[in-house]
C-alpha cells in the first residue's frame, strides 16, 4: 500500500512541482543571462533565486498536505483502506524524497553558478575561491555542511506536516487554514526562545575543527569572539521537540481526523 499510496502522490503532485521547477529554471536562467552584462548583481540575484527553490517545493508539499488531508481533497484521501498514521508518514517520505531530489539538483545549479562567478573574475570570485579553500583545509567543515543540509530538508518538512495536522483539530480546526499556522508560529517563537537560552547551556562545538568543548556558547563567546562555534544543545533540544510533534501529529491523524 505505501507503494501506491507514493504513486499517487506522485500522478497528483506532478504538473504542480513541474510548474514551480519550470518558473524556476527561467528565471534563475534571466536571471544568471542578465549577470553576463550588469555583472556581480546579476549573478547574486539568480544564487539568491536558486537558494529559494528547496523552500518553496517544501511550502509547496505543506499547502498540498493540507488541502488533501483537510481541504477539498479530504475525503478522498481519507476514504482511502490506510491508517491515518500510515497516510501522515507516506505523504512525508514522498515529500521528503521530492526534496532530496530537488536539493541535488540546487547543488548542481549552484556549482554551475560558482564556475560562472570564477570566469567573471572581481570581489566575489574572490569569496568563492576562499571557501574553496576552507572547506580543502577544514575537514570538520564538511561535515558541519552536510549536516546543515540535512536539517534544512528534513526540520521544516516535519514542522510544517506536524502542524497541519496539530492545527486542525480541536480548537484550532474552526480556523481553517489559520489554524496550523498558528501552530507553525509557536513553534517558531518557541524555537527562537531555546535557541537564546541555548547560548547559556554548555557544550559547543567548533565548526571548523570539529571539537567540542564543555563551556557554554555565552562563554566562549566572552573569551573567543571570532571562534565559529553552535551550541549543541539547541541540536538535542530541537530534534527533540520535532520527535514530539512528530508522535502527537502521527497519533492524532490516526484517531481523531476532523474534515472541513
Amino acid at each position: 500500500m505505501t507503494t501506491t499510496i507514493l504513486r499517487h502522490e506522485l500522478i497528483r503532485t506532478k504538473r504542480p512541482l513541474l510548474v514551480i521547477l519550470g518558473i524556476a529554471v527561467v528565471l534563475i536562467a534571466l536571471a544568471d543571462l542578465l549577470g553576463l552584462f550588469v555583472g556581480v548583481i546579476g549573478l547574486v540575484f539568480a544564487i539568491m533565486l536558486t537558494f529559494t527553490v528547496v523552500p518553496a517545493v517544501q511550502l509547496f508539499f505543506a499547502i498540498d498536505f493540507y488541502r488533501s488531508s483537510y481541504g477539498s481533497g479530504a475525503l478522498l484521501t481519507h476514504s482511502l483502506p490506510v491508517r491515518g498514521r500510515k497516510l501522515f508518514w507516506t505523504k512525508m517520505l514522498f515529500a521528503f524524497l521530492v526534496t532530496v531530489l530537488v536539493s541535488i539538483l540546487t547543488l548542481i545549479v549552484l556549482l554551475l553558478q560558482g564556475q560562472l562567478v570564477l570566469s567573471m573574475g572581481g570581489g566575489l570570485a574572490e569569496a568563492y575561491r576562499e571557501l574553496q579553500l576552507a572547506l580543502r583545509q577544514l575537514s570538520a567543515l564538511w561535515l558541519f555542511l552536510l549536516v546543515s543540509a540535512a536539517w534544512m530538508v528534513v526540520i521544516p518538512l516535519a514542522s510544517m506536516f506536524s502542524s497541519v495536522v496539530i492545527g486542525s483539530g480541536g480548537w484550532a480546526r474552526r480556523l481553517s487554514i489559520g489554524g496550523p499556522i498558528i501552530v507553525f508560529m509557536g513553534y517558531y517563537v518557541l524555537m527562537q526562545i531555546l535557541g537564546f537560552v541555548s547560548f547559556f547551556i554548555p557544550p559547543v562545538v567548533d565548526i571548523a575543527t570539529g571539537e567540542v568543548h564543555g563551556v557554554s556558547m555565552f562563554q566562549s563567546a566572552m573569551s573567543s569572539p571570532d571562534a565559529p562555534l553552535l551550541p549543541l544543545s539547541i541540536v538535542f533540544i530541537h530534534i527533540l521537540i520535532i520527535a514530539g510533534l512528530l508522535i502527537w501529529a502521527s497519533r492524532d491523524m490516526d484517531k481523531k481526523v476532523e474534515l472541513r
